[in-house]
């Protein structure tokens, strides 16, 4: 049996991140019963993210793939959970079209993602 003395649990958060130029998707630890929100404001001035994928905002390309990555807490325009993303596609610019094409890719079977987004 092993304690942790000090340490409160964590979980583990899909979130997409905008800054001015960069879109990045991965995982950040979040304290168990806490806000994403809080975790923000708590940070310091980087906030790690885990199992990141980076892509230019204005042109959609894929710029890298890292297990972990530090992103600015100054340079974040917008944070949110990936299972919160729900506006209309054409509303979203490269995000919108990033998670089409997500979809597509899952539909297809290359990827299991899941983003419950209505296209009609």
């Amino acid at each position: 049996m092993s304690l942790s003395v000090g340490r409160e649990p964590n979980t583990m958060m899909k979130v997409v991140i905008l800054t001015h130029n960069y879109r990045v998707v991965g995982k950040v630890y979040v304290k168990k019963g806490t806000r994403l929100t809080d975790m923000v404001c708590e940070a310091r001035q980087f906030i790690a993210v885990a199992a990141a994928q980076v892509w230019e905002r204005q042109s959609g390309n894929n710029l890298l793939q890292a297990g972990f990555i530090n992103v600015s807490r100054d340079e974040i325009e917008i944070i949110l959970p990936a299972d919160e993303v729900n506006c209309e596609v054409s509303d979203m610019g490269s995000l919108g079209t990033w998670l089409v094409q997500q979809q597509r890719e899952a539909d297809v079977g290359h990827e299991d993602i899941s983003l419950d987004l209505d296209l009609d």
